[in-house]
């Protein structure tokens, strides 16, 4: 039975979850279209239902603070209020609240009950305002009378449409079991508990009685719930490891496939190849979330920042519906906040300055999600003031980040990339928002991270662009395989450029450091042999590998002894003697069975470039 109910909870809990996202989304659209009858009453049922799942769970203090918010929408769907940007601001800081309920009973905690300024408020916009007669509020004219003040609050009586909103139908209590529990209940668990309000339980077999198969006489209906089943998290990561051994034992396979001359074991090798790929597919798919679970939250997040600034702004979502690996969902959550509230903060002017530029006074920032091949490209526009490359060599200078004969050789496009210097702010001032000192860097380490890359476009006055770019899956990585000396070595395939053939000949020394000249710039070139084989002399020839790297707005060229190719590896953890040494991801076994450590481009290039 224990396990039943907590099966319940949680089923509640993901469920009703699932709906305060879409009320996030809902009431910062609410503001942009208050006289939206339909929104209105989806977010009046939104509240609804979640106050009778809390209702059947007796979580009391989530009953009450969704009444409360229930009997704020009412009024507004009835046309007895007006939604205005106080209501909405009472009305987010409920969600806030509920959210925050919800995290305690998702960490096995009772919910704090709402405070009572709060609860004060929601009692006053619950009640018509004074002066104000609708064929409602004729009926009940101590609601005609009520004090337009928040201590409404502490009076007994609540509004009369209180009445028609605290009961569930016994219709709407089973649409709320079956969201629950599925459509196919056990006997014992239907019915609900002797003080859930509805008495009578509708029977599972009227959802299909207008359906064909139930007319027909054809069994149990099988509904849209029947289609889909949840599974934990955790399974889904133990078969994708599973598939990760199955690729590594394929690419054995393709390596022993060289050695044995039969035709028929090379088509059996060819087979398992195209049902891995498949196989990998098919699992990857199902890990993959719209990157709207990312998006979702930042509705809110201009809407609460474009009113602490005064400002006026407009959010355009694009591409929700992109998919990408849930981890990176969730990894790429904190950066795009930093970057969409740069946007607004350092992007958009105050509305009397665009005016004054000819621009409408509300400014517009557009995230765009699209998948290109085996990457997502995250796309952060603004029609703000844009970037002065004169003012950000100015600052970098002043702030000592570089010295003015370096700062007068950026270009601009590499001027702009100062932003994610680490101590680089442009703002003079310090606030809550920005101008700690705290810049972008740590939003491009961690996109770095992610086996990602970002680019920066803008101009002054018209705006910028910032470009995200992700793998689609961290789980399994292209890689390229290089040899120093008897070891081999797997550098990430997305932050490869080109690679070329040097002549040592070529090269020259600036400023103690070798470089080549190509396409008419100066590249960097570092030997990864002497950084990462101490023990193993390299043998002297004229002509070597150069593997190109980029990172950030940063070309570097890295010596390699040999190319190996490419290859898709499976990322392992490093043991505990290497854990934690700098440059290195982790590990993989090869296809000739052999182990290859898989180096982190940024961190070996602060480790041991600055070291240098």
């Amino acid at each position: 039975m224990a396990d039943t109910e907590d099966d319940i909870l949680q089923d509640f809990l993901v469920e009703a979850g699932e709906l305060l996202e879409q009320l996030g989304e809902q009431l910062v659209e609410l503001e942009h279209r208050p006289q939206d009858k339909e929104l209105l009453n989806a977010v009046f049922r939104g509240f609804h239902t979640v106050k009778g799942g809390a209702g059947f769970l007796n979580l009391t203090p989530l009953v009450e603070i969704c009444h409360h918010a229930e009997d704020v929408f009412n009024l507004l769907r009835q046309g007895e209020r007006t939604v205005d940007a106080a209501l909405m601001d009472t009305v987010l800081r409920v969600l806030d609240t509920v959210n925050a309920m919800f995290a305690e009973v998702r960490a096995g905690r009772a919910p704090t009950p709402a405070g009572a300024e709060l609860l004060a408020e929601l009692a006053y916009f619950s009640t018509v305002p004074s002066g104000r007669q609708t064929p409602s509020s004729s009926a009940t004219p101590e609601a005609v009378d009520a004090p337009a003040a928040p201590e409404a609050a502490n009076a007994p009586n609540a509004p009369a449409a209180e009445v028609a909103v605290d009961t569930i139908s016994d219709a709407e209590f089973e649409s709320l079991l079956d969201d629950l529990y599925g459509t196919e209940r056990a006997p014992g668990a239907a019915s609900p508990p002797a003080e859930a309000p509805a008495r009578h339980p509708v029977p599972t077999t009227e959802k299909g009685a207008g359906t064909p198969a139930a007319k027909a006489g054809g069994g149990p209906t099988t509904g849209s719930a029947d289609t889909t089943v949840r599974v934990d998290t955790r399974r889904l990561d133990e078969i994708m490891n599973l598939v990760g051994e199955l690729v590594l034992v394929r690419n054995r396979l393709e390596t022993l496939k060289a050695t044995i001359p039969d035709g028929e074991i090379a088509k059996a090798v060819a087979n398992l190849g195209l049902v891995t790929a498949d196989l990998q597919t098919a699992v990857m798919k199902t890990r993959m979330q719209p990157v709207r679970k990312v998006f979702g939250r930042f509705p809110r997040v201009v809407r609460d920042l474009a009113r602490s600034l005064n400002k006026e702004v407009r959010l355009e979502m694009m591409g929700e519906e992109t998919d990408l690996d849930k981890n990176l969902v969730e990894a790429l959550a904190d950066p795009l906040v930093h970057l969409v509230r740069n946007a607004v903060d350092h992007g958009i002017e105050p509305p009397d300055v665009r005016e004054a530029a000819g621009k409408p006074r509300a400014g517009t920032v557009v995230l765009c999600a699209a998948q290109e091949g085996d990457h997502i490209l995250l796309t952060i526009e603004d029609d703000g003031a844009g970037m002065d490359p004169g003012q950000l060599r100015k600052k970098a200078v002043e702030k000592g980040l570089m010295d003015a004969e370096a700062v007068a050789r950026l270009s601009d496009h590499d001027t702009f990339h100062l932003i994610f210097t680490p101590g680089f702010s442009t703002k003079s001032e310090i606030s809550d928002i920005s101008g700690r000192g705290v810049g972008l860097d740590v939003v491009k380490t961690r996109i770095a991270q992610l086996n990602g890359s970002i680019e920066v476009d803008s101009r002054k006055g018209v705006g910028s662009t910032l470009r995200i770019k992700v793998p689609l899956t961290l789980a399994i990585l292209p890689t390229l395989m290089v040899a120093l000396g008897r070891q081999i070595f797997a550098l990430p395939l997305a932050s490869v450029s080109e690679i070329f053939d040097l002549d040592v000949r070529r090269t020259n020394v600036v400023d103690g450091q070798e470089v080549v000249l190509t396409r008419g710039c100066a590249l960097p070139l570092f030997s990864l042999h002497r950084w990462l084989v101490r023990d193993e002399a390299q043998v002297s020839v004229e002509s070597r590998p150069v593997v190109v790297v980029h990172v950030g707005n940063r070309r570097i060229g890295f010596v390699v002894d040999r190319l190996v190719g490419q290859e898709e590896v499976v990322i392992k953890p490093l043991g505990a003697l290497v854990q934690g040494l700098p440059g290195l991801a982790g590990a993989t076994i090869t296809g000739d069975g052999k182990i290859a450590l898989i180096l982190d481009v940024p961190s070996l290039l602060k480790t041991y470039a600055h070291r240098r």
